[in-house]
């Protein structure tokens, strides 16, 4: 069973590129399962096979403790631990060899407190990876683009897993743009050059390239479907080392 988590800042995508790549392996005869673990969602852009709505409901959290919309959330992520086993076996159950699973649009609530690292670990199977998805439009600048990196290496650390970068919503971005975040990944010195920073902290950034915190990222496009076909191929040279494992239909 192969397990792919969409991770990301709010507003960057993830649901709607989750939805996007499951209709594309549908569409090309894969059995693809799909998780949402966020309990705050409103709205969804697919059909998930197991919803964690249907236990824990931020909104339901709010009311019954009175809690804002913030505390709810982070109760509701850290009530979602308590369904992991749970979780686990209704994926067994409905079998799919892959699983998209969505995770809380508020990253920090998730990545960065103990739940959402342990939620990751448990929903884990042999073969794992986290797809960071960043927002097009933020990352076409040098100061996005460098904390982009910084909050992709963060969670890598943090998970524990092999990580895909995502450059999500690349419709809306120029042939330029395109061009200078793909030279920004490969040579960190041109980004350095630009980007006014005290000199430490210029360093900083040296330090995280040069140790491969900048990872080369992949243009898609949720809308479109631009670029779904090479990140299925970046799952695929995890998984299987570059053949294809042709997941049977």
């Amino acid at each position: 069973m192969y397990t792919v988590f969409f991770i990301g800042t709010a507003g960057s995508g993830k649901s709607t590129l989750v939805s996007a790549l499951y209709n594309w392996l549908d569409d090309q005869g894969y059995d693809v399962g799909v998780v949402n673990l966020d309990p705050a969602a409103e709205y969804l852009p697919y059909t998930p096979d197991i919803d964690i709505r249907d236990r824990i409901s931020a909104r339901k959290i709010m009311k019954q403790f009175k809690l804002g919309p913030n505390a709810s959330i982070i109760a509701a992520v850290d009530m979602v631990v308590t369904e992991a086993e749970r979780i686990k076996e209704e994926m067994e159950v409905v079998g799919a060899p892959i699983y998209l699973i969505d995770t809380p649009g508020q990253m920090e609530l998730f990545a960065f407190r103990q739940s959402g690292a342990y939620l990751v670990q448990k929903l884990s199977d042999v073969h794992s990876l986290v797809v960071y998805v960043a927002d097009a439009v933020y990352v076409q600048s040098v100061d996005g683009f460098a904390t982009t990196m910084l909050l992709a290496l963060s969670s890598r650390i943090r998970f524990k897993k092999p990580q895909v970068l995502v450059v999500n919503k690349a419709d809306l971005l120029s042939e330029e743009a395109v061009a200078n975040i793909a030279q920004w990944a490969e040579d960190p010195d041109i980004l350095l050059e630009s980007i006014e920073l005290p000199r430490y902290e210029k360093e900083i950034l040296r330090s995280v390239a040069n140790l491969g915190g900048f990872i080369e990222p992949i243009f898609v496009s949720a809308k479109t479907g631009e670029g779904l076909d090479k990140l299925y191929y970046q799952i695929q040279l995890h998984y299987t080392g570059g053949e294809d494992a042709q997941l049977p239909p």
